[in-house]
Formats: structure tokens, sequence, C-alpha cells
């Protein structure tokens, strides 16, 4: 293992307050409220700054003549410490959380390619060193939520409020033993993941085994191009098919699917309010029943 050093969330700290300071990192402010739902509560951000900051999908930043990626080469500023030779750690310079993190390959990979053993890794090295619980999210694909084509992973410290986020939760009520996949009918969209024993969490080579093996069954039942989201906590590794990127104007990315709601306007907050934040995720996840049909026929 690469080891990251033992100071990493003093570093991380260190870091994000330089890189305020500088102007480096723009932070924005929000409000938070909560929206229980089958009994758990969903958290639903509003942030004005989101309006303003320009959105397109990876494959159409890419293609343009000025695109600049931002990770090759990283700005100096938001550059936490090298992960071995195979992977940086970043600040996200858009946060909407303090100490958000982004792991990125040191060369360029494309987003939405599947993740590696190397990519676990990286992970897990950083998440041994760091003291609060972090959710870890990959957006793979064009309806994914994705926006940038470097590959990268993102880190987000847990809220206060919360031990495992919502969806998560509910899935983790109905999931079977640890190692094998499944599908909770308990959410009301296309679901696959592994309820993780303790040593695998940290382990680049069991998560890499649980993540192939929901990829597996995903792939089974809607092909090997369409996109999806992988949230990892402690408890669990859950893949979320993705049949658009948003609807009605509210953006959805892992963190969205994962039960945090980011919303850009007091509209988009109210329909959230109205239509349910599952009712949000449905609309932009695959129902239930074309997963079970599909691997049926699969």
């Amino acid at each position: 293992m690469n080891h990251l050093p033992k100071r990493l969330d003093s570093l991380v700290r260190e870091r994000y307050a330089s890189a305020v300071a500088e102007g480096a990192l723009l932070f924005s402010e929000s409000v938070v409220y909560s929206q229980r739902e089958l009994g758990v509560d969903f958290e639903v951000r509003y942030v004005p700054a989101l309006a303003k900051r320009p959105s397109s999908k990876p494959s159409e930043k890419q293609a343009r003549a000025n695109f600049v990626n931002p990770f090759l080469p990283f700005d100096p500023r938001l550059h936490v410490a090298g992960i071995g030779s195979t992977h940086q750690l970043l600040l996200n310079k858009y946060c909407v959380a303090p100490n958000h993190l982004l792991i990125t390959t040191s060369e360029f990979k494309q987003q939405g390619e599947p993740l590696t053993m190397s990519d676990f890794s990286a992970v897990t090295d950083t998440i041994g060193d760091l003291s609060q619980a972090h959710i870890v999210f990959y957006n793979s694909g064009e309806e994914s939520g994705a926006s940038q084509p470097h590959k990268h992973l993102q880190l987000l410290p847990m809220p206060d409020t919360m031990t495992t986020p919502p969806t998560v939760s509910i899935w983790l009520q109905s999931a079977p033993k640890e190692g094998q996949v499944c599908s909770s009918s308990d959410l009301p969209f296309a679901n696959f993941g592994c309820r993780l024993a303790p040593d695998t969490a940290l382990s680049p080579k069991g998560l890499h085994a649980a993540y192939s093996a929901a990829l597996q069954r995903l792939i089974a039942s809607f092909g090997d191009s369409v996109s999806y989201n992988m949230v990892l906590t402690p408890l669990a590794l859950v893949l979320f098919p993705r049949a658009r990127s948003g609807w009605q104007g509210v953006s959805i990315n892992s963190l969205g699917m994962a039960g945090l709601v980011l919303c850009k306007s007091i509209e988009e907050m109210d329909l959230v309010k109205s239509s349910g934040a599952l009712g949000i995720l449905s609309q932009v996840g695959f129902p239930l029943k074309s997963a079970s049909a599909n691997a049926d026929n699969s």
C-alpha cells in the first residue's frame, strides 16, 4: 500500500483553508432541510450558486476547442497529496461542503471506464488515513451527473446528521449477508449492491470484487453502455443505473442517488418537496421492475 501522510486529516484542513484564502476554491453557502421518506431522513440542500455554474456532460466539454482539463495539470493550490504513482488527491474546486475531496488518475483515463483495483487502492489508502466517515462515489457515463471527462472519484464527509446515506440505509434493510449481490425492492428504482463485511471496507481486492459483481449484474440488465452511479460506504457498495441525468431541472449525480439532493433554485426545492426525493430519483433511474425483467431474460 502507498499510505498517505498520517496527518491527512490536518493536511486536508490546512489545504482547504489556504485554498479558500487564495481564491482557488469556491465554497457555496447553502440551506439544508430534511425530508422524511420511508422512515429515513433525506437531505435536500438549496445551493443558489449552482445556478451560476455552467453545466454540460463530459463528452460535450471534451469536444470543445477551448476545453481545458482541470486535473491535468491540476491546480497545485488544490493538491493535497500524491497517492502512489497512479492517483492524486485534490480538493474539489466547487464544493458545497468543506473538505470535499477528489481522487483523480495521474494520467488521463476516461470518466466512465470501469473502476480498477488501482482505483480502489487509492480509495482505501485515503479513507484509511481519515478519521471521519466519508461517502465515496463515482459518476459513470453521460447520464450519471458527471461533468468532467477525466476519471475521478469523489469523497465527501458524511453529514453530521447521519451515519449512512438515506438510500443506502433503505437498501440495507433488505440486503442479505455480506458478499452477495442483491437488488432491494424497498427502493422504487433499479439498484445492485453488496453488503460489505467489516474487513472488506478497507480491502481493495474485496471492494473491487464487490463492485465487479454488482456491475456484472447491472450490465446483464441494462447493457454495457448504460450510465450509473456508485455509492460506497463502510457498510455497502451500491450501483444505480441511470436513465437520464436530471428531471425538470433538478440535476442528479451520485450524491443525489445516495439521498443527498442538491437544488439550484427555490422552484427545484419545492419540486423535491412535492414529488418527494424518491419520486425524483425514480424519474432519473429505471423502474425496479425493468431491472428484474431484464435480469430474468438474460
